[in-house]
Formats: structure tokens, sequence, C-alpha cells
């Protein structure tokens, strides 16, 4: 086989991979958010009050985030074939206990087994990326995975709403339980680590007469020292104070409390409930997308500093109406918040790469992103439902107060997150902008 011949197989292997691994990632947005369209049956049925609600979206969280490591061991070790193959059949497995599920314990387990597979989807997509794409292609293709991969969470809207009205909560979940596990088996079928498991004995940059950068050498920091270095860097907590104002506001009305929310103090049905929520979705894909292409523009602290502004005047905008918003002016406001949230994250995480040496990268994104979901997302979570139940006394439905109190705390923590913003603009300027040039 010549090297044309050779180029042509791997272009034609590559792209059922590629969208496998999307596909895989597609399940993370789509369970982390299932909850806000769910969430008033879920506490119906089960007799749920708004503390055991919120510990649903701390138990998911908590058990994303503490997964992340084990499940980069996993595909280090066993390659992505085997690994995305373990971690698609270990969502089916939860999935399938989830719609099985007649305790909130039961509930619970079924959430932390699904919330421990899904953390494999985004390791999976850069091992699947990094070997079968070239050095100067990886760049579009991983913000491609990203931004396609966020899609998942528009299935957990109206498509979500129109399984449930159709076959209830519990069949939607057995049905999502199936298709997860066919996607398994596709995947051990379809995919290969790298290109030498397809007899392709050259890798893509040398097939594409690419020549691949080499980082300079560092010292070569792991485990405790690594963790050591980064938590004594000022600017590391600060990027992780950054990231926890946004999550929490973006993830605790999206993701868990938002088909409460909109149930109990707007009075909407399901359908329309399902609208709303789509539009967060809708915004949270195009916000992936719009970053890469603002960075260029605006440099990343023009990002921050715009996404974080942006998300304090849209929320505090929204708190102040909260009594008299329409549905069309429900809908912009999700929408906009969707695109600020993903449009900040996605930056943030260029950020760090400005932070942290070369060799200590994947340790740095971790940490932060440990933070933004176990703190960020799940203990707020939490907090939330604790403000609701003592306010409303447990009384259903929740009154208009106990969110305002709850949401109130959001605009605490987005100030929190401008001020770091307004910081890495006097500070960091100069190498964000180097950053963004090598974009």
């Amino acid at each position: 086989m010549n090297q044309k011949e050779m180029l042509s197989k791997l272009k034609t292997a590559r792209w059922p991979m590629y969208i496998l691994v999307i596909i895989g990632y597609m399940l993370t947005p789509f369970h982390r958010t299932a909850p806000a369209i769910m969430g008033p049956d879920l506490m119906k049925e089960l007799g749920l009050s708004a503390v055991d609600f919120g510990s649903l979206g701390l138990t998911f969280m908590v058990a994303f985030a503490l997964a992340q490591a084990p499940c980069g061991i996993l595909l280090d070790k066993l390659g992505a074939r085997r690994g995305v193959t373990i971690v698609l059949l270990l969502t089916a497995m939860g999935s399938f206990m989830f719609s099985m599920a007649h305790s909130l314990t039961m509930i619970i387990i079924a959430r932390a087994i699904i919330a421990a597979a899904l953390g494999g989807f985004l390791i999976g997509g850069a091992k699947i990326i990094s070997q079968w794409f070239t050095t100067s292609e990886y760049p579009v293709m991983w913000a491609m995975f990203m931004g396609f991969g966020t899609m998942g969470g528009i299935g957990a809207t109206s498509p979500l709403q129109f399984l449930m009205a159709n076959y209830g909560w519990r069949n939607s979940f057995a049905i999502i339980a199936g298709a997860s596990a066919i996607v398994a088996v596709v995947t051990y079928l379809v995919m290969r680590d790298r290109p030498s498991d397809a007899g392709i004995p050259a890798t893509p940059d040398e097939l594409a007469g690419e020549v691949a950068s080499i980082s300079p050498a560092g010292p070569a920091k792991t485990g405790m020292a690594a963790i050591k270095q980064l938590i004594s860097m000022p600017q590391m907590w600060l990027s992780a104070l950054l990231v926890i104002g946004v999550t929490s506001s973006g993830q605790a009305l999206t993701a868990l409390w938002g088909g409460v929310f909109l149930a109990d103090v707007y009075k909407l049905t399901k359908p329309v409930i399902g609208e709303i929520l789509f539009a967060s979705a809708i915004g949270a894909v195009l916000g992936c997308f719009i970053a890469g292409w603002l960075m260029k523009k605006i440099k990343i602290t023009g990002v921050l500093i715009s996404g974080t502004l942006g998300f304090l005047i849209l929320w505090v905008y929204m708190l102040l109406n909260l009594r008299g918003l329409s549905v069309m002016e429900l809908k912009v406001i999700m929408f906009l918040m969707g695109v600020v949230h993903m449009y900040v994250i996605a930056c943030n995480f260029t950020l760090i790469k400005t932070l942290v040496p070369t060799e200590l990268l994947g340790t740095g994104m971790g940490l932060v992103n440990m933070c933004a979901f176990i703190f960020g997302a799940g203990v707020f979570q939490q907090i939330w439902g604790i403000i609701i139940q003592n306010i409303s006394k447990g009384a259903k439905p929740y009154p208009v107060e106990a969110f305002e109190a709850a949401m109130w705390l959001q605009v605490v923590f987005l100030t929190i997150s401008v001020g770091c913003a307004l910081y890495f603009i006097k500070t960091l300027n100069k190498s964000a902008s180097r950053a963004v040039s090598g974009i």
C-alpha cells in the first residue's frame, strides 16, 4: 500500500469513529440536564422534597468530577476502543436502573453510575482525534467535537419531553439505555485505537507530510507534586472561582431546577417548559463555536469579561423582572444564558493554557474542571434545594420568593466571576494574546 492509498484509507476509516465519539460525548450534557425536564414527574411520583431533588444534582456532579481521573487511567490502559465501549455499557446499565428505580436511594445509585461513566467520553474523544487526525487538523476537529457534543443537551429538552409524553419517563430511559448499548456494540466493532490497528503503518502527520510540534521539555511532575505546584498558584484559584460562578448559575437553573422553576412560578405546561429549555441548549451549542472565533478577535480576556459581565446583566435583569416575564422573554433570556455559559467555559480552558506549564496542563484542567462540577454545579444545586425548602416550608408549588432568594446568591458569585475576569485583563493580556495567536 503506497502513501496515497494509506491516506485515503485513513480518511475513510476515521469519520465513523469521530461520529461515534461525538455521539458518546452527547450523552454527557443529555444526562446532566435531563432532570430539568423530568423534575416535576420525578418529584410527584417518588414523593421527593426539594432537598431530595437537589441531592440528585449533587450526586451526579460529584460522581462525574471524581470519576474523571479513573476514567483517564482506564482509557490510557485499555485504549479508546475498549474504554469507550465500557463507559457506554455502564451508561446503558445506569439508565436502565434509573428507569426501574422506585426509591430515592435507587435513583441516586443509578445517577451516580451514569455520571461516573460519562467522565470517559471527553477523554475518549481526545484520544481518537489525536490519533486519527493531523496536528494541524486537531484544533478544528476538537472545537467541532465540543460543539456538536454539546448538542446532546438539546435532546434533554423538547425531544425528551416528547418521549415522556408518549412513553412516560421510565420507558423513555429504558429506550435510552437500549440505544446506548447498541452504540457500545457498534463502537467495539468499528473503533480502532490508532491507524496501525487498521493496517495503516504510519501516523496522520507522516501521511500528510506534516511535522508534529513537540512541546519543550520541562520538569516531569506527576501526582501530588504536580497538584501542589498548581494549587500554590493564585491564578489557578482565580480561574476556578471564575468558572464556579458561571457554572453554578448555568447548571443550577438549566440542569436541575429549570423545569420546577418554570412550572411553579409561571404555571407553564410541559411542552412550553421544553421549548424554553430547548432554547438554552441551542445557545450552549452556539456558545462553544462563538468562543473560538471571538478569542481571535477580542483575545481571551475580552471573551472572559464580556461573557461574565453579560451573564451577570442577564441574571440581574431576570431576577428584577422575575414575576412578570413572558414566555418569549424567558426563551430569549435562557438562550442568551446558554450562549454566555459555554462561551466562558470554552474560553476558560484556553486561559489555563497560559497559566500552567505544558507538562502540567492536563492536571491543571482536571483540577479546575473538578472545582466546576463539584462546587459550581453539584454543591450549588443542593444549596438551592436547601434555600427553597426552608423558605417554602415544604409547601408546593414552591413560591417565587424561594427562587428569588436562591437566585440572589448567584448574583454574588457572578460578581466574583466578573472580578476574576477583570484581574486577568490587567495581568494576562500579553500572555493571553500569545496563546490566542497559536489557536
